[in-house]
């Protein structure tokens, strides 16, 4: 049985797991696109989504897990939905299910 001290947080447990990792890569490379076709650099959109660019340059990488508040922002400065932020709709990802 494990104690206390050899418990893993369990946000860090999600963190640490192929699908997070997965979802947030999509996640940054999405917004990267939507923010590209825009032609917004990092810091206006950091501007329109009301963040710190570096918090943009975090979420493009697929390093954070961004608030669903900041999430919201993000799509609606995008003009899309948070739905198609997360939506991986490529040949592989519908395989797999």
């Amino acid at each position: 049985m494990a104690t206390t001290r050899d418990a893993i947080p369990k946000t860090a447990h999600h963190r640490d797991s192929a699908a997070f990792r997965r979802v947030a890569a999509h996640l940054g490379r999405r917004v990267r696109e939507l923010r590209k076709d825009k032609a917004w650099t990092v810091e206006e959109a950091a501007e329109r989504f009301g963040i710190e660019p570096a918090h943009v340059r975090r979420i493009e990488a697929g390093r954070t897990n961004p608030s669903l508040a900041t999430l919201v922002s993000i799509a609606h400065a995008l003009a899309t939905e948070v739905a198609e932020l997360l939506h991986d709709a490529s040949p592989k990802s519908r395989k797999e299910r």
